[in-house]
């Protein structure tokens, strides 16, 4: 099968894809988020973020525009048609705010199980709640239990022709806005048949057997509702059961496996912001007679950060394509792209903060002190859908599997990392995905044949050395096979699951450059993967120094996107615009 029999509809003669298309609409209507004339503006969002509330702005927008309809399969009257369309937007709303971002985000969340293994008479309920601007829930998480959710108490006691649920959600998102919630709920005494998933219609419960969990302060996302749910034997129809008695963990898993990749979408909008906040700054200001940008440990540092957000959109893009064209492969890189790609944008934020120095820490002055909230809100990205430490864990346990010799798909290397071609259609169904990967990994499995395939030069110099990682790597985990070591819960194999995400990204950037390298542009030139795989290589060896002579065409590119207002991507689409009334 060749890579256009993977993918479907033609390659759009401009270079880019429809979902280009959609995302720039969406930008031209929400604006330059600077100015205050915008629909969604960052001095309003700051605004509601200090009062901590709602922003009704921002969810009228959304409104407005459609974006909860992109929610709703177009079978049932919606507009998505692919996960690709819906992560884009997610990055593009996140940029200006995350807090909407993920408040609305927790309807697609809630929505999912229902799209996947709902009944036909489900579906249409919930379809109408979302396109009515119904909000909803993912009653999953349970205060004394953590990430333990097969701990969970809260029950579901079979009475006659219905279920009588009681316990407590807690925290969930949405708990008290939404109008309809998925509730996980145990039906059985021990192991993960024991639980089932219900959907929850607040409309059509009784008053007095629920009640909402007063919403939590955090840290960051003051505006959104982190709040719970409580069942009081409180009665639903049979009818509510979702998918099967017994199946509502392995839905919850799959679900999370798809909710884990799109919530990088929000790490990587709040990335463009923070640069962009950082390079509105130094570009202006003046210090010893020239401006902060041109002293060059500032250049260097801000190019690594751009060099950063590249690496992490290259550990996205293939996982969120697999949703539709390989979910067999989401157990695990869904856990490999949750784990690095909030962590590699703390760092970039990090990073970027010491350069805006005092700037970064004021909750006003550049960009209406947006910084200070991007980097408070991108913290909890690596808590949401299982923390770090989860994910690492899922990657653990599967390292000696990875490490054996399989057969792979080549054209499907092609499939997931091709910007160009039309993403596959999904219909949110959930018939292949799976719980574990069987060993199969195409991505840091095939890296051998394509550095072998590279011309000499200073990208098959460096190339060379991930494979030299690799070894090191895959010889480190059969040694702590052979001695027994407990790899998914020792400190040991944490570490080796750490090496293999960084593997892994450094793999996806040499498929993103390999598969789109016809296509001509910035995406074609070998410069910003040299940095790349430079960049991961400095987080396995500290003494790892950026190739010199590819800085300046890297940063030429992120000049430019700066200057003409387009995303730092690999494939930049144009930002929104709005009359310049900035202060």
């Amino acid at each position: 099968m060749t890579a256009a029999g993977l993918l479907t509809g033609p390659r759009p003669t401009a270079g880019r894809s429809s979902v280009h298309a959609t995302a720039e609409d969406f930008e031209a209507f929400l604006g330059d988020p600077r100015s205050r004339a915008a629909r969604i503006s960052f001095a309003t969002e700051l605004e509601y973020d200090e009062a901590e509330e709602r922003s009704v702005p921002a969810f009228e927008a959304l409104a407005e525009w459609g974006y909860p309809e992109h929610y709703v399969p177009a079978a049932a009257g919606g507009r998505f048609h692919d996960m690709e369309r819906m992560f884009a937007l997610i990055r593009s709303l996140a940029r200006r705010d995350m807090t909407p971002a993920l408040s609305s985000g927790a309807t697609f969340l809630g929505a999912m199980p229902v799209w996947g293994w709902g009944s036909d008479e489900q579906r249409a309920r919930v379809a109408e709640l979302v396109l009515n601007g119904g909000t909803g829930a993912f009653g999953l998480s349970e205060a004394e239990h953590g990430c333990d959710v097969v701990a969970g108490e809260v029950q579901a006691v079979a009475d006659g022709t219905q279920y009588l649920l009681s316990g407590t959600k807690w925290p969930i998102g949405n708990g008290i806005r939404s109008t309809f919630a998925t509730v996980f709920a145990r039906t059985g005494t021990a192991g993960p048949r024991a639980f089932s998933a219900f959907l929850v219609d607040k409309e059509r419960l009784d008053p007095l057997r629920w009640s909402t969990e007063p919403r939590v302060r955090t840290l960051g996302l003051r505006g959104a509702d982190v709040s719970g749910i409580t069942l009081d034997a409180c009665p639903v129809p049979a009818t509510a059961l979702i998918g099967g008695k017994g199946r509502g963990m392995e839905e919850a898993i799959k679900t999370l496996q798809i909710s884990r990749t799109l919530v990088t979408a929000m790490s990587l909008g709040v990335a463009d912001t923070g640069l962009r906040t950082t390079l509105d700054h130094i570009r202006s200001r003046r210090l010893y007679g020239r401006t902060v940008h041109d002293i060059q440990v500032i250049r260097e540092q801000v190019l690594a950060a751009y060099v950063d957000l590249l690496v992490a959109e290259c550990a996205s893009a293939p996982t969120v394509r697999a949703i539709s064209a390989a979910p067999e492969r989401l157990p695990l890189w869904s856990s490999v792209t949750k784990y690095l790609v909030p962590g590699l944008v703390d760092e970039v934020l990090n990073s970027l903060g010491s350069v805006l120095a005092a700037r970064h820490f004021l909750r006003e002055g550049v960009n209406d002190g947006i910084f200070q909230k991007v980097l408070r809100d991108n913290r909890i990205v690596s808590i949401f859908e299982g923390t770090s430490h989860v994910h690492q864990h899922v990657v653990a346990t599967q390292l000696p599997s990875l490490i054996a010799e399989h057969r792979y798909d080549e054209t499907l290397l092609q499939t997931l990392h091709d910007h160009v071609w039309e993403p596959p259609e999904w219909d949110l169904r959930f018939d292949r995905f799976k719980l574990t990967n069987g060993g199969i990994d195409e991505i840091t499995q095939s890296l051998p044949a394509v550095v072998a395939e590279l011309p000499a030069g200073t990208l098959r110099t460096v190339a060379e050395q991930m494979l030299e990682v690799r070894t090191k790597l895959y010889d480190d985990i059969r040694d702590l096979v052979r001695v027994g070591n407990d790899l998914h819960a020792s400190s040991r194999g944490f570490t080796l699951a750490r090496r293999h995400c960084l593997l892994h990204a450094a793999a996806a950037c040499l498929h993103t450059w390999n598969a789109n390298k016809q296509y001509g542009g910035f995406v074609a030139r070998p410069e910003w993967v040299v940095l790349a795989l430079q960049r991961i290589l400095t987080r396995l060896r500290p003494e790892q120094e950026l190739d010199a002579d590819s800085l300046a065409v890297v940063e030429a590119e992120m000049l430019r996107c700066w200057e003409d207002e387009q995303l730092f991507s690999l494939v930049p689409l144009q930002l929104g615009t709005t009359p310049d009334d900035r202060t």
